[in-house]
Protein backbone atom coordinates (compact mmCIF):
# COMPACT_ATOMS: atom_id res chain seq x y z
CA UNK A 1 0.00 0.00 0.00
CA UNK A 2 3.18 2.18 0.41
CA UNK A 3 3.48 2.27 -3.35
CA UNK A 4 -0.42 3.25 -3.87
CA UNK A 5 0.27 6.23 -0.98
CA UNK A 6 3.24 8.01 -2.69
CA UNK A 7 1.30 7.35 -5.97
CA UNK A 8 -1.92 9.19 -4.11
CA UNK A 9 0.56 12.67 -2.72
CA UNK A 10 2.00 12.77 -5.74
CA UNK A 11 -1.70 13.17 -7.73
CA UNK A 12 -3.16 15.30 -4.99
CA UNK A 13 0.06 17.15 -5.50
CA UNK A 14 -0.74 17.50 -9.16
CA UNK A 15 -4.30 18.26 -8.82
CA UNK A 16 -4.05 21.15 -6.45
CA UNK A 17 -1.69 22.61 -9.23
CA UNK A 18 -4.17 22.29 -11.69
CA UNK A 19 -6.24 25.07 -12.20
CA UNK A 20 -9.14 23.85 -13.77
CA UNK A 21 -9.89 21.63 -10.93
CA UNK A 22 -9.39 24.56 -8.21
CA UNK A 23 -11.97 26.26 -10.48
CA UNK A 24 -14.34 23.32 -10.75
CA UNK A 25 -14.28 22.98 -6.39
CA UNK A 26 -14.90 27.20 -6.61
CA UNK A 27 -17.77 27.15 -8.83
CA UNK A 28 -19.14 24.52 -6.93
CA UNK A 29 -19.10 26.59 -3.60
CA UNK A 30 -20.09 29.33 -5.30
CA UNK A 31 -23.11 28.27 -7.73
CA UNK A 32 -25.44 27.32 -4.86
CA UNK A 33 -25.72 30.07 -3.21
CA UNK A 34 -26.07 32.08 -6.24
CA UNK A 35 -28.90 29.84 -7.33
CA UNK A 36 -30.87 29.83 -4.17
CA UNK A 37 -30.86 33.75 -3.80
CA UNK A 38 -32.23 33.75 -7.50
CA UNK A 39 -34.59 31.25 -6.14
CA UNK A 40 -35.42 32.82 -3.24
CA UNK A 41 -35.90 36.40 -4.74
CA UNK A 42 -38.50 35.12 -7.63
CA UNK A 43 -40.44 33.10 -5.18
CA UNK A 44 -40.76 36.01 -3.06
CA UNK A 45 -41.32 38.39 -5.89
CA UNK A 46 -43.84 35.85 -7.45
CA UNK A 47 -45.70 35.90 -3.92
CA UNK A 48 -46.06 39.47 -3.43
CA UNK A 49 -46.71 40.37 -6.76
CA UNK A 50 -49.64 42.55 -7.88
CA UNK A 51 -51.66 40.92 -10.45
CA UNK A 52 -54.60 42.90 -12.63
CA UNK A 53 -58.02 42.00 -13.18
CA UNK A 54 -59.62 43.12 -16.10
CA UNK A 55 -63.29 43.05 -15.73
CA UNK A 56 -67.05 44.38 -16.75
CA UNK A 57 -70.19 44.92 -14.99
CA UNK A 58 -70.70 45.45 -11.41
CA UNK A 59 -68.31 44.03 -8.44
CA UNK A 60 -70.12 42.34 -5.82
CA UNK A 61 -70.48 44.63 -2.41
CA UNK A 62 -67.28 43.56 -0.19
CA UNK A 63 -65.56 41.56 -3.30
CA UNK A 64 -63.43 44.40 -4.31
CA UNK A 65 -61.64 45.11 -0.79
CA UNK A 66 -61.45 41.34 -0.53
CA UNK A 67 -59.57 41.12 -4.01
CA UNK A 68 -57.38 44.10 -2.98
CA UNK A 69 -56.16 42.78 -0.27
CA UNK A 70 -54.74 39.36 -1.90
CA UNK A 71 -52.69 41.50 -4.06
CA UNK A 72 -55.24 41.33 -6.57
CA UNK A 73 -56.05 44.83 -8.82
CA UNK A 74 -59.02 45.69 -10.56
CA UNK A 75 -59.00 47.39 -13.91
CA UNK A 76 -62.06 48.31 -15.85
CA UNK A 77 -61.72 47.05 -19.45
CA UNK A 78 -64.66 46.91 -21.81
CA UNK A 79 -63.86 43.20 -23.44
CA UNK A 80 -62.91 40.70 -20.80
CA UNK A 81 -62.04 37.84 -23.17
CA UNK A 82 -59.73 40.65 -25.67
CA UNK A 83 -57.75 41.97 -22.32
CA UNK A 84 -56.77 38.69 -21.03
CA UNK A 85 -55.01 37.61 -23.93
CA UNK A 86 -52.13 41.07 -23.65
CA UNK A 87 -53.61 43.37 -21.26
CA UNK A 88 -54.19 41.87 -18.32
CA UNK A 89 -53.60 38.46 -16.49
CA UNK A 90 -57.22 37.55 -16.42
CA UNK A 91 -60.66 38.85 -17.84
CA UNK A 92 -63.69 38.46 -15.51
CA UNK A 93 -67.35 39.49 -16.33
CA UNK A 94 -69.46 39.83 -13.38
CA UNK A 95 -72.89 39.25 -14.24
CA UNK A 96 -76.30 38.04 -11.96
CA UNK A 97 -75.33 35.26 -9.58
CA UNK A 98 -72.46 34.57 -11.84
CA UNK A 99 -68.73 35.04 -12.76
CA UNK A 100 -67.24 34.26 -16.48
CA UNK A 101 -63.54 34.28 -16.11
CA UNK A 102 -61.33 34.28 -18.94
CA UNK A 103 -57.64 33.38 -18.97
CA UNK A 104 -54.65 31.62 -21.02
CA UNK A 105 -53.54 28.73 -19.64
CA UNK A 106 -50.47 28.78 -20.92
CA UNK A 107 -49.21 32.03 -18.97
CA UNK A 108 -48.33 31.23 -15.67
CA UNK A 109 -49.17 34.63 -13.92
CA UNK A 110 -52.50 33.68 -15.43
CA UNK A 111 -52.83 30.54 -13.15
CA UNK A 112 -51.65 32.44 -10.61
CA UNK A 113 -54.24 34.42 -10.37
CA UNK A 114 -57.26 32.28 -11.47
CA UNK A 115 -56.27 30.50 -8.10
CA UNK A 116 -55.88 33.40 -5.77
CA UNK A 117 -59.33 34.64 -7.32
CA UNK A 118 -61.71 30.96 -6.92
CA UNK A 119 -59.83 31.39 -3.53
CA UNK A 120 -61.41 34.59 -2.99
CA UNK A 121 -64.54 34.29 -4.51
CA UNK A 122 -64.90 30.87 -2.50
CA UNK A 123 -64.29 32.83 1.12
CA UNK A 124 -66.74 35.69 -0.17
CA UNK A 125 -68.92 32.45 -1.19
CA UNK A 126 -69.18 30.80 2.15
CA UNK A 127 -69.26 34.12 4.17
CA UNK A 128 -72.24 35.61 2.23
CA UNK A 129 -74.13 32.29 2.70
CA UNK A 130 -73.69 32.29 6.40
CA UNK A 131 -74.58 35.94 6.24
CA UNK A 132 -78.03 35.07 4.93
CA UNK A 133 -78.80 32.31 7.32
CA UNK A 134 -77.60 34.53 10.05
CA UNK A 135 -80.29 37.00 9.38
CA UNK A 136 -83.22 33.92 9.18
CA UNK A 137 -82.02 33.13 12.67
CA UNK A 138 -80.25 29.81 10.97
CA UNK A 139 -77.22 28.69 12.00
CA UNK A 140 -74.37 28.74 9.24
CA UNK A 141 -72.80 25.35 10.76
CA UNK A 142 -75.14 23.39 8.41
CA UNK A 143 -73.14 24.44 5.72
CA UNK A 144 -70.47 21.93 7.07
CA UNK A 145 -72.09 19.06 8.97
CA UNK A 146 -68.84 17.23 8.12
CA UNK A 147 -66.02 19.01 9.52
CA UNK A 148 -62.37 18.22 9.31
CA UNK A 149 -59.89 18.61 11.79
CA UNK A 150 -56.46 18.59 10.99
CA UNK A 151 -53.99 16.70 13.27
CA UNK A 152 -50.47 16.41 11.33
CA UNK A 153 -48.32 13.71 12.93
CA UNK A 154 -45.14 15.85 12.56
CA UNK A 155 -44.60 19.36 11.99
CA UNK A 156 -45.76 20.66 8.37
CA UNK A 157 -43.11 23.64 8.31
CA UNK A 158 -40.16 20.77 9.23
CA UNK A 159 -41.81 18.27 6.77
CA UNK A 160 -41.97 21.32 4.08
CA UNK A 161 -38.58 22.03 4.85
CA UNK A 162 -37.49 18.31 4.66
CA UNK A 163 -39.12 18.03 1.01
CA UNK A 164 -37.12 20.91 -0.01
CA UNK A 165 -33.54 19.01 0.98
CA UNK A 166 -34.94 15.88 -0.16
CA UNK A 167 -35.14 17.40 -3.59
CA UNK A 168 -31.52 19.48 -3.89
CA UNK A 169 -29.38 18.06 -1.72
CA UNK A 170 -29.11 14.23 -3.30
CA UNK A 171 -28.97 15.87 -6.93
CA UNK A 172 -26.91 18.41 -5.83
CA UNK A 173 -24.24 15.89 -4.01
CA UNK A 174 -24.16 13.21 -6.95
CA UNK A 175 -23.62 16.23 -9.65
CA UNK A 176 -20.90 17.66 -7.63
CA UNK A 177 -19.33 14.36 -6.73
CA UNK A 178 -19.29 13.87 -11.00
CA UNK A 179 -18.26 17.50 -11.74
CA UNK A 180 -15.69 17.66 -9.24
CA UNK A 181 -13.48 15.20 -9.91
CA UNK A 182 -14.10 15.00 -13.62
CA UNK A 183 -10.75 17.52 -14.41
CA UNK A 184 -8.70 15.75 -12.31
CA UNK A 185 -9.74 12.46 -13.51
CA UNK A 186 -9.24 13.03 -17.10
CA UNK A 187 -5.74 14.98 -16.23
CA UNK A 188 -4.29 11.84 -14.38
CA UNK A 189 -5.77 9.55 -17.40
CA UNK A 190 -5.75 11.32 -20.93
CA UNK A 191 -3.78 14.46 -19.96
CA UNK A 192 -0.88 12.39 -18.78
CA UNK A 193 -1.06 10.39 -21.89
CA UNK A 194 -0.84 13.51 -23.54
CA UNK A 195 2.09 14.66 -21.72
CA UNK A 196 3.56 11.77 -22.21
CA UNK A 197 4.23 11.08 -18.67
CA UNK A 198 1.67 7.72 -18.07
CA UNK A 199 4.09 5.35 -19.78
CA UNK A 200 6.72 6.52 -17.60
CA UNK A 201 5.14 5.77 -14.61
CA UNK A 202 4.01 2.53 -15.78
CA UNK A 203 7.29 1.81 -16.63
CA UNK A 204 8.20 1.82 -12.84
CA UNK A 205 8.41 -1.54 -10.51
CA UNK A 206 4.99 -0.55 -8.77
CA UNK A 207 2.24 -2.88 -9.51
CA UNK A 208 -0.18 -1.39 -12.16
CA UNK A 209 -3.16 -1.96 -9.48
CA UNK A 210 -1.41 -0.01 -6.83
CA UNK A 211 -1.04 2.97 -9.25
CA UNK A 212 -4.85 2.85 -10.40
CA UNK A 213 -5.40 2.47 -6.67
CA UNK A 214 -3.68 5.94 -5.76
CA UNK A 215 -5.09 7.37 -8.67
CA UNK A 216 -8.33 6.56 -7.65
CA UNK A 217 -8.24 7.92 -4.04
CA UNK A 218 -6.66 11.15 -4.80
CA UNK A 219 -9.70 11.36 -7.36
CA UNK A 220 -12.06 9.94 -4.71
CA UNK A 221 -10.74 13.19 -2.33
CA UNK A 222 -10.94 15.70 -4.60
CA UNK A 223 -14.80 14.86 -5.85
CA UNK A 224 -15.73 14.66 -2.00
CA UNK A 225 -14.19 17.78 -1.18
CA UNK A 226 -15.95 19.49 -4.24
CA UNK A 227 -19.31 17.98 -2.91
CA UNK A 228 -18.81 18.67 0.85
CA UNK A 229 -18.09 22.43 -0.52
CA UNK A 230 -21.22 22.42 -2.39
CA UNK A 231 -23.66 21.17 0.25
CA UNK A 232 -21.65 23.31 2.76
CA UNK A 233 -22.37 26.55 0.95
CA UNK A 234 -25.76 25.64 0.01
CA UNK A 235 -26.51 25.02 4.19
CA UNK A 236 -24.88 28.20 4.86
CA UNK A 237 -26.94 30.12 2.05
CA UNK A 238 -30.39 28.60 3.33
CA UNK A 239 -29.64 29.77 6.51
CA UNK A 240 -29.13 33.42 5.15
CA UNK A 241 -31.85 33.93 2.36
CA UNK A 242 -35.41 34.31 3.20
CA UNK A 243 -38.65 31.96 1.84
CA UNK A 244 -41.48 33.45 1.36
CA UNK A 245 -44.30 32.57 4.09
CA UNK A 246 -46.70 30.83 1.60
CA UNK A 247 -43.85 28.24 0.71
CA UNK A 248 -44.55 26.72 4.34
CA UNK A 249 -40.39 26.17 4.64
CA UNK A 250 -39.07 27.11 7.98
CA UNK A 251 -35.74 26.43 9.12
CA UNK A 252 -33.55 24.17 6.90
CA UNK A 253 -31.11 21.97 8.72
CA UNK A 254 -30.19 18.14 7.73
CA UNK A 255 -31.72 15.26 10.35
CA UNK A 256 -28.40 13.67 12.21
CA UNK A 257 -30.16 9.99 10.90
CA UNK A 258 -29.23 11.75 7.03
CA UNK A 259 -25.50 12.77 7.86
CA UNK A 260 -23.77 9.71 8.01
CA UNK A 261 -26.15 8.19 5.37
CA UNK A 262 -24.84 11.03 3.24
CA UNK A 263 -21.47 10.20 4.01
CA UNK A 264 -21.25 6.80 3.68
CA UNK A 265 -23.20 6.92 -0.16
CA UNK A 266 -21.44 9.61 -0.99
CA UNK A 267 -18.05 7.82 -0.65
CA UNK A 268 -19.46 4.70 -2.36
CA UNK A 269 -20.43 7.32 -5.20
CA UNK A 270 -16.81 8.88 -5.76
CA UNK A 271 -14.80 5.74 -5.60
CA UNK A 272 -17.81 4.32 -8.45
CA UNK A 273 -16.69 7.72 -10.61
CA UNK A 274 -13.58 8.18 -10.46
CA UNK A 275 -12.63 4.52 -11.29
CA UNK A 276 -15.15 5.25 -14.33
CA UNK A 277 -14.03 8.65 -15.42
CA UNK A 278 -10.85 6.80 -15.16
CA UNK A 279 -10.97 4.04 -17.87
CA UNK A 280 -12.91 6.66 -19.82
CA UNK A 281 -9.67 9.13 -20.04
CA UNK A 282 -7.38 6.03 -20.59
CA UNK A 283 -9.51 5.03 -23.53
CA UNK A 284 -8.63 8.76 -24.55
CA UNK A 285 -5.48 10.33 -26.42
CA UNK A 286 -5.90 13.67 -24.96
CA UNK A 287 -7.79 15.64 -22.64
CA UNK A 288 -10.40 17.03 -24.99
CA UNK A 289 -11.14 13.81 -25.97
CA UNK A 290 -11.64 12.18 -23.00
CA UNK A 291 -14.19 15.09 -22.04
CA UNK A 292 -15.92 13.93 -24.82
CA UNK A 293 -16.22 9.98 -23.67
CA UNK A 294 -17.23 11.29 -19.68
CA UNK A 295 -19.69 14.08 -20.70
CA UNK A 296 -22.45 11.13 -21.79
CA UNK A 297 -21.69 9.89 -17.79
CA UNK A 298 -22.89 13.30 -16.93
CA UNK A 299 -26.26 13.40 -18.96
CA UNK A 300 -26.79 9.78 -17.76
CA UNK A 301 -26.21 10.58 -14.16
CA UNK A 302 -28.49 13.50 -14.62
CA UNK A 303 -31.49 11.23 -14.81
CA UNK A 304 -32.20 9.34 -11.93
CA UNK A 305 -31.27 12.08 -9.89
CA UNK A 306 -33.65 14.34 -11.22
CA UNK A 307 -36.71 12.13 -10.63
CA UNK A 308 -36.83 12.82 -7.55
CA UNK A 309 -38.20 16.51 -9.04
CA UNK A 310 -40.33 15.11 -11.07
CA UNK A 311 -42.06 12.31 -9.00
CA UNK A 312 -42.08 13.50 -5.59
CA UNK A 313 -44.29 10.42 -4.16
CA UNK A 314 -42.37 7.66 -6.10
CA UNK A 315 -42.74 4.71 -3.73
CA UNK A 316 -40.42 2.07 -5.37
CA UNK A 317 -40.04 -1.66 -4.63
CA UNK A 318 -36.44 -3.25 -3.09
CA UNK A 319 -35.64 -3.99 -6.86
CA UNK A 320 -35.41 -0.40 -7.76
CA UNK A 321 -32.54 0.40 -5.21
CA UNK A 322 -30.41 -1.78 -7.40
CA UNK A 323 -30.18 0.66 -10.02
CA UNK A 324 -27.38 2.85 -9.39
CA UNK A 325 -27.42 6.80 -8.66
CA UNK A 326 -31.00 5.98 -8.49
CA UNK A 327 -30.44 3.77 -5.30
CA UNK A 328 -28.82 6.69 -3.90
CA UNK A 329 -30.96 9.12 -4.60
CA UNK A 330 -33.80 7.16 -2.68
CA UNK A 331 -31.56 6.37 0.29
CA UNK A 332 -31.04 9.60 0.77
CA UNK A 333 -34.60 11.06 0.33
CA UNK A 334 -35.83 8.26 2.96
CA UNK A 335 -33.38 9.50 5.02
CA UNK A 336 -34.42 13.66 5.17
CA UNK A 337 -37.51 13.09 4.76
CA UNK A 338 -38.51 9.92 7.14
CA UNK A 339 -35.85 10.83 9.47
CA UNK A 340 -35.20 6.94 10.04
CA UNK A 341 -32.72 4.48 8.10
CA UNK A 342 -34.42 1.71 5.90
CA UNK A 343 -31.81 -0.91 6.49
CA UNK A 344 -32.82 -3.35 3.56
CA UNK A 345 -32.64 -0.59 0.92
CA UNK A 346 -29.04 0.85 2.43
CA UNK A 347 -27.54 -2.52 2.24
CA UNK A 348 -29.03 -3.34 -1.21
CA UNK A 349 -28.15 0.47 -2.35
CA UNK A 350 -24.55 -0.70 -0.63
CA UNK A 351 -24.34 -3.64 -2.36
CA UNK A 352 -25.00 -2.08 -5.90
CA UNK A 353 -22.78 0.97 -5.95
CA UNK A 354 -19.78 -1.50 -4.15
CA UNK A 355 -20.34 -4.00 -7.15
CA UNK A 356 -20.62 -0.99 -9.14
CA UNK A 357 -17.47 0.51 -8.01
CA UNK A 358 -16.03 -3.02 -8.28
CA UNK A 359 -16.32 -3.41 -11.81
CA UNK A 360 -15.06 -0.05 -12.81
CA UNK A 361 -12.16 -0.68 -11.26
CA UNK A 362 -11.58 -4.00 -12.82
CA UNK A 363 -12.15 -2.21 -16.36
CA UNK A 364 -9.49 0.65 -14.87
CA UNK A 365 -7.52 -2.09 -14.12
CA UNK A 366 -7.57 -3.98 -17.41
CA UNK A 367 -7.04 -1.04 -19.62
CA UNK A 368 -3.95 -0.20 -17.62
CA UNK A 369 -2.41 -3.40 -18.18
CA UNK A 370 -2.88 -3.46 -21.71
CA UNK A 371 0.54 -1.66 -23.48
CA UNK A 372 -0.75 -0.74 -26.62
CA UNK A 373 -3.24 1.08 -25.57
CA UNK A 374 -1.26 3.12 -23.39
CA UNK A 375 1.91 3.64 -25.48
CA UNK A 376 -0.06 4.37 -28.64
CA UNK A 377 0.67 7.86 -29.91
Amino acid sequence: MRTAWIVYKKEITEILRDRRTLMAIGLAALATPIVLSVISQVATKTATQEYTIGYSGDIPTGLGELLSATSLKLVPVSDPAAAAMRQVDIGVAFKPGEIDEYYDPSRQSAQITDTRLRTVIGQYSAAQAAAALQQRGIDPGILTPVRIVARPLTSPVQAASNAFLSFFLPYILITMILTGGFSAALDSSAGERERKTLESLLLTPAPRSRILLGKIGAVTTISLVAAVAAIGSMLVALSQVSLPKESGIGHIAVSPVAVPVMVWVAILIAVSFSAVTLALGTLAKTFRQGQAYVTPLYFITIFPASIILFIPDFNPSLAYYLIPILNAVLVLRDAIVHNAVEWPTLVVTSISLVATGALAWFAALRLFTREALLTRS
